[in-house]
């Protein structure tokens, strides 16, 4: 087998767990039905970056469903990662998976690609209600949608990451969700603090806040190159602390 086949092969068994997993189908439920009530009743009320709601301010924008999009996914995300090792150890199949044939990078790389995979699709199904609204009220601004949907690719991504890793060092589910979810929620809410904090105590938090990263950009219709590195920089990390955690166990 090739190394994409060995690939395909894992993230195809991930998908098949997640898809037999009812609380996958409760999390992409539950995304769904708040994002439509944050767009339609709630708009985004938070920091310097204010939007209000449909039926609030008469004014459909898409810049609303992006702008929610990471407090969502930092609870989304741990929902479809936290069995990714986790629920292989408590189960004993870890050391199965551990013995086939298949480099470790190989293992990590298909269960992230799965992951990103169903919190993308979670993503499109729960935010295409919304997008139709703004459709039918007036023309799409396709700057903001297609910087904001390569901002919410990169956004997922290194949620999953990080998700992963948590979900390696976690012994329970329950407990993988829980961290990670609080870590990512962490993680966005520095960007809240950049306007109280000291100016350079200010650009350390900016470089760290995936939240200031997806708002300064996507939400804005602008991707910047930087957004690009950083995001990268998040999702190589993680996945290669993930492959670290993985290997040690192979050797240990």
């Amino acid at each position: 087998m090739t190394a994409v086949a060995k690939v395909s092969a894992v993230a195809r068994r991930e998908l098949g767990a997640a898809i037999d997993a009812p609380s996958a189908w409760v999390a992409a439920g539950a995304f769904a039905i708040a994002l439509q009530g944050l767009f339609f009743f709630a708009g985004y009320p938070i920091g310097d970056l204010r939007f209000p709601g449909l039926w609030e301010g008469r004014v459909a924008s898409l810049q609303v469903l992006f702008a929610w999009l990471p407090p969502l996914f930092a609870v989304l995300a741990p929902a479809f990662t936290m069995g990714s090792w986790a629920e292989e150890r408590r189960a004993g199949t870890e050391e199965l998976l551990l013995t086939w044939p298949i480099a470790s990078w190989q293992v990590v790389l298909g269960k992230f690609l799965a992951s990103w995979l169903l919190l993308m699709t979670a993503a499109v199904v729960g935010a295409l209600p919304a997008t139709l609204v703004v459709a039918s009220l007036g023309p799409l601004d396709w700057g903001v949608a297609a910087s904001g949907a390569l901002g919410a690719a990169l956004l997922g991504a290194g949620c999953v990451a990080v998700g992963l890793v948590v979900s390696a060092a976690a012994r329970e589910q329950l407990v993988a969700f829980l961290v990670a979810a609080l870590l990512l929620t962490g993680m966005w809410s520095i960007a809240l603090f950049l306007r109280v904090v000291p100016g350079e105590l200010a650009e350390w938090f900016y470089l760290v806040s995936p939240q200031a990263h997806f708002l300064d950009s996507a939400a804005r219709g602008v991707f910047d190159t930087a957004d690009l590195v950083y995001y990268g920089a998040l999702v190589a990390l993680a996945l290669l602390v993930n492959w670290r955690m993985v290997e040690a166990r192979r050797r240990g």
